[in-house]
């Protein structure tokens, strides 16, 4: 009787400690099932070791701002009244104006407006010999007819009378300029007919017999 409770009491506990090796089997597998799962989740993220940043940005160094504007600095030639006669001067060195443009030009500067123009009323210039320096201007980079060259000069500032003295004295052969003007229609409507383009030559100002050398000699 008392072997066989020995017998069972060891059994009981063989089986205990079967019971308590499968568990911790059981949590060791578990703890590495989920460490392995933690771990594969991080391996896979989104971030995968670089960034969308790629070492540049839309920003190359420079920007739209160039380091000059129309006020460029080093063509300031100083400020008030004497300011603006110098700087004036400068203008009319390389470029045309009328009076009123100049002043406007000045004022764009950052001159006040009597200081503008003391400028323009101070700085020498021929009215007249600017009318005629920017019609060449014009007339170098498009074409006009004799009425249509005034009325552009009238848009730039110039009185009626400096316009047509422009006008006059630009040199410019008006047939050659209905041509040229011609040329510039039909590059934009080449199904139009010489009635249809001596028509639009006439509405920008040339007469018909300008109109109608320019129809027959555009090509």
């Amino acid at each position: 009787m008392k072997k066989t409770g020995i017998i069972t009491w060891t059994l009981a506990g063989l089986f205990l400690l079967a019971a308590i090796g499968c568990s911790g089997s059981s949590s060791e597998r578990n703890t590495s099932s989920a460490s392995s799962r933690n771990y594969n989740r991080y391996s896979s993220s989104s971030y995968s070791g670089s960034s969308s940043y790629s070492g540049s940005s839309s920003y190359s160094g420079s920007s739209s701002y160039s380091g000059s504007s129309s006020y460029s600095g080093s063509s300031y030639s100083g400020s008030g009244k004497s300011g603006a006669v110098a700087q004036a001067k400068r203008y009319l060195d390389s470029l045309a104006f009328s009076y009123e443009g100049l002043i406007d030009q000045l004022e764009y500067h950052g001159y006040s407006h009597s200081e503008a123009v003391y400028g323009a009323d101070n700085c020498g210039a021929n009215w007249k010999e600017q009318a005629l320096k920017k019609a060449k201007s014009y007339l170098r980079s498009s074409a006009f007819s004799y009425e249509g060259l005034i009325d552009q000069l009238e848009y730039s500032g110039f009185t009626s009378e400096e316009a047509k003295y422009g006008a006059d004295k630009c040199g410019a052969n008006w047939n050659e300029q209905a041509a040229k003007k011609a040329k510039s229609y039909m590059k934009s409507f080449p199904d139009w007919t010489r009635s249809k383009l001596i028509d639009q030559l006439e509405y920008s100002g040339f007469t018909y017999s300008q109109a109608a050398y320019g129809a027959d000699h555009w090509k």
